[in-house]
């Protein structure tokens, strides 16, 4: 019999989690890990930043979050190490960010979702801004032609 090693959710400290969440960015090939300087300082900027770690401390998975904590927060990343993947880590630690951002007041809350990931966020209760005859619009460097 096998046994799964208990996962704690919580608040990131950033020098002890920093080494381990830059590990789960190069695990995805996220273009944040080849700026590690500059993703510190986007995680100690977020209003609220997340992980899960194993009993011997290992992060294996995060979340961060930005807001003006009163009425809208983003959810800039979200990510699980993937040999973690499809134990239900994805959906705690984005609800412990929800959680921290209740939807009667913080009304807005947005994220970007890679393709694929439709279905996951559906199940925790978000839905595509176009149900609600809104458009999303993004300016990035990778604009498509």
């Amino acid at each position: 019999m096998t046994t799964t090693p208990a996962i704690t959710f919580r608040e990131v400290v950033l020098d002890d989690d920093f080494s381990g969440i830059l590990d789960l960015y190069r695990a995805h090939n996220w273009t944040h890990a080849r700026s590690p300087e500059r993703l510190k300082v986007a995680i100690a900027a977020s209003s609220f930043a997340v992980v899960a770690v194993t009993g011997d401390g290992t992060v294996i998975g995060f979340a961060r979050a930005m807001s003006d904590e009163a009425f809208a927060v983003y959810i800039a990343d979200i990510l699980v190490a993937p040999e973690w993947q499809r134990r239900g880590i994805g959906r705690r630690i984005t609800r412990t960010l929800l959680d921290r951002y209740p939807l009667d007041t913080f009304h807005h809350q947005v994220l970007i979702a890679e393709p694929g990931a439709e279905g996951f966020y559906r199940r925790l209760g978000m839905a595509p801004v176009s149900l609600y005859g809104l458009t999303a619009f993004i300016r990035t460097q990778d604009r498509p032609d």
